[in-house]
């Protein structure tokens, strides 16, 4: 990855600075764009990701003049905020950013100081270079300033890290892992979004209260139906009432599938769970997904260490204590413990 400072120039709106400054600023382009001095093109597939990469908990994104955390910083130099980014926000045109003014921030709007903004961000080093991370901006003031991309290897790791922790990605985890981490995690935010709007239009629809969870819906649907279903008029009502319960029970299986499937699978590549389990698993997640998941978190991974030199015993040979141990931590009797390494390996145990 490298970090930009970017050569495009954002302008702040100085015609309105008798106003005092604005609370909400523009950071970064939408869709793709290039630098003034022809740097990029740079792109932003996923603006959501781009926002939850940047603001982490309990932080916030300096405003400083002329990128002097970049420049001055590294020499020892003070490099003053003169502005605080406190929350990122998705619009039509690209990410804005809700503003913070220190008193020297707010002078130098009113005053007119200065007429830009440069945004500091993160990208992939292949073009089209998709933007990860915004880290900062600055006020500035020179629209032919020739600026160089900073390669912070440091800072890269730094945040790499955060992102690891902030996903529950193992240590080893590459770049491309997370950035598709990232992808998918914004995915399923997207697709629970959807699921609870859903509910909360059927919700609606029956006149329920609001925040009604899917069980006591459909616990209120069945017993409408029931109701109903006595009384000749209200037979459409209950065709109704069917349906949309048919639709939310297809609903709710599918999402808790749909995750179950996703949980296991990333225990089976992080070497969790042996993948002759892999349905069993997904079956007993869709179930009691909290009790699955505590389990898959204390089980160790064969792939970083420990079990990882277990080695099937020769054909015929007992159980050996390795072997006892995974099937103890798993939950299973040694015998289907043994009959599933069969299958799995194409030998006898």
């Amino acid at each position: 990855m490298q970090t930009a400072i970017n050569s495009f120039l954002l302008p702040m709106g100085v015609d309105e600075a008798e106003q005092g400054p604005p609370e909400w600023v523009h950071l970064i382009p939408a869709g793709v764009f290039s630098g003034s001095d022809g740097r990029g093109p740079y792109e932003v597939t996923s603006p959501a990701g781009v926002i939850a990469a940047s603001i982490l908990p309990g932080r916030k994104l300096p405003i400083d003049i002329n990128h002097a955390i970049d420049h001055l910083a590294p020499e020892g130099k003070p490099t003053p905020a003169v502005a605080w980014i406190v929350a990122l926000e998705a619009r039509e045109d690209g990410i804005w950013g809700n503003v913070e003014w220190t008193p020297e921030g707010r002078w130098i709007w009113i005053s007119k100081s200065y007429g830009y903004l440069s945004p500091v961000f993160v990208h992939t080093k292949d073009a089209p270079h998709q933007v990860i991370r915004l880290l900062r901006a600055a006020v500035t003031n020179n629209p032919n300033l020739t600026l160089t991309a900073l390669h912070n290897h440091s800072q890269e790791a730094v945040m790499l890290e955060q992102l690891r922790k902030a996903l529950g990605l193992p240590e080893t985890a590459t770049e491309a892992e997370v950035l598709a981490a990232v992808a998918s995690a914004h995915q399923a935010q997207q697709e629970r979004s959807a699921h609870t709007a859903l509910i909360g239009k059927i919700v609606e629809a029956v006149d329920l209260p609001t925040g009604t969870s899917g069980d006591a819906l459909v616990t209120a649907l069945q017993s409408r139906g029931k109701v109903t279903a006595a009384e000749a008029e209200n037979a459409e009502l209950k065709t109704t009432v069917t349906s949309l319960q048919s639709q939310l029970t297809t609903l709710i299986s599918t999402h808790a599938r749909d995750k179950a499937v996703s949980v296991v699978e990333e225990a089976v590549k992080a070497g969790k769970i042996v993948p002759a389990l892999k349905d069993h698993m997904i079956a007993r997640h869709m179930k009691d997904p909290a009790e699955v998941e505590k389990e898959i978190a204390l089980l160790p991974s064969i792939n970083a260490g420990g079990l990882g030199g277990h080695r099937e015993p020769e054909a015929g040979a007992a159980l050996s204590a390795e072997d006892k141990q995974i099937a103890a931590m798993m939950g299973i009797d040694e015998k289907t413990f043994a009959d599933r390494s069969k299958a799995l390996h194409g030998k006898d145990l």
